[in-house]
């Protein structure tokens, strides 16, 4: 007797290295690919980096009108170039419309996106929200459909307008943490029975076996390391200030700063202040795990997160870690149990930079906890055979 298997469909905009393709990489490589037939729409390959981490047994649609209509004025003149006018004229439309109304142009993103599939699913998530979710909710065949919203909702709210009539038409809700499930339930109530936890999931195993690989790297009595885009959504500005700090105090460091240049005045700003020489700027690294392995501290300066990756990720290379004091931190931290949580500015940085430094004592017992807590989240997939089994 021949048995189907489930047939699941995940969603994501890009595989870059950001933590939300991070995480859906984790995800694929721990599904039981054995029991469901795992297939990934994804959006847009540019800046690719991380396909080849996924498992090799699962089925990835890409299609050419999907990618560019996600590219701005390059795919505007592809599509042009490709005799696609309406979709071009639309694409075009959209960026205009985005211009007073993000969750509009999402919508209306989505309107375009051409169906890409006649299969029926078991299972849709979509991994991005906004226009993947409507798209998933209006184009797409599936017996049940879950969303996934990855930050503190009230830190964006831009598609809350288009997002109160989905929400409604999905079968759930999940986010990374209590903090972000308790702000989603907030701004939608009415589907509070229906918004849960589901962790990203981080493997200690893979991790540890990556951060193994060898790579050059700069030498400094001081290493530090963050990883995350660079711009000011991460604190790129906060480093910044902290590091002229550190310089006119006469610390001597070196500060690797792992992530996509996304604001690029910040790089002109290190080279006017003076830092061009303390600042190592690696850009996007398909294995950052070295670099924070090597480094004597994690400083993860953002102004906002869900439940940051990069940060559990520090976590189970057992790193002494600094962090701002944002919304959802204490899902994650406990202050001088398991990292050094400061103020959101860069003096307050720098301190806690040079007493972490200093301290010897206190950086190992970071490190001792740390060891003690490795935690290995993988059976948070199980959340997922749920909702078909």
């Amino acid at each position: 007797m021949i048995i189907m298997k489930k047939r699941i469909l995940f969603m994501i905009g890009t595989l870059q290295s950001g933590g939300v393709s991070k995480s859906i990489v984790n995800l694929l490589n721990v599904m039981d690919r054995t029991t469901y037939d795992v297939h990934l729409l994804l959006l847009d390959r540019a800046g690719d980096i991380l396909s080849p981490y996924l498992p090799s047994d699962i089925t990835v649609h890409v299609n050419r009108e999907i990618e560019n209509l996600h590219r701005g004025l390059r795919g505007v003149r592809a599509l042009l170039f490709t005799g696609h006018l309406l979709l071009a004229f639309g694409s075009l439309l959209r960026m205009l419309m985005s211009k007073i109304s993000r969750a509009w142009a999402g919508r209306w993103l989505a309107y375009l996106m051409p169906r890409f599939t006649d299969l029926t699913f078991d299972l849709i998530i979509d991994y991005g929200g906004q226009q993947q979710l409507y798209y998933m909710v209006d184009k797409l065949d599936g017996k049940k459909k879950i969303t996934f919203f990855h930050n503190d909702y009230s830190k964006w709210p831009y598609y809350y307008a288009a997002d109160r009539l989905y929400y409604p038409k999905v079968d759930q809700i999940l986010s990374i943490s209590q903090t972000c499930v308790d702000v989603l339930k907030a701004y939608f109530p009415d589907c509070k029975d229906k918004i849960s936890v589901m962790q990203n999931i981080s493997s200690p195993v893979l991790i540890t076996k990556q951060a193994n690989e060898t790579v050059d790297l700069p030498i400094a009595p001081l290493l530090l390391v963050s990883l995350g885009h660079i711009m000011r959504r991460k604190g790129t500005d906060f480093s910044i200030d902290a590091a002229k700090i550190l310089q006119k105090k006469g610390v001597e460091f070196k500060w690797m700063l792992v992530g996509k240049v996304v604001e690029k005045d910040l790089i002109r700003r290190i080279e006017q202040e003076g830092l061009a020489d303390r600042f190592v700027v690696l850009g996007i690294r398909s294995n950052p795990y070295p670099y924070i392995k090597a480094a004597d501290i994690y400083v993860h300066p953002a102004r906002f997160e869900g439940k940051s990756i990069a940060l559990d990720e520090a976590k189970i290379l057992c790193k002494p870690i600094i962090v701002t004091n944002f919304s959802t931190v204490n899902d994650q931290f406990e202050d001088r149990v398991n990292a050094s949580i400061c103020e959101m500015n860069g003096d307050a940085l720098a301190d806690a930079i040079i007493e972490l430094a200093a301290n010897k004592e206190l950086r190992q017992s970071y490190v001792a906890y740390l060891n003690a807590h490795i935690v290995d989240n993988s059976s948070e997939v199980e959340k997922l055979y749920a909702f078909i089994d």
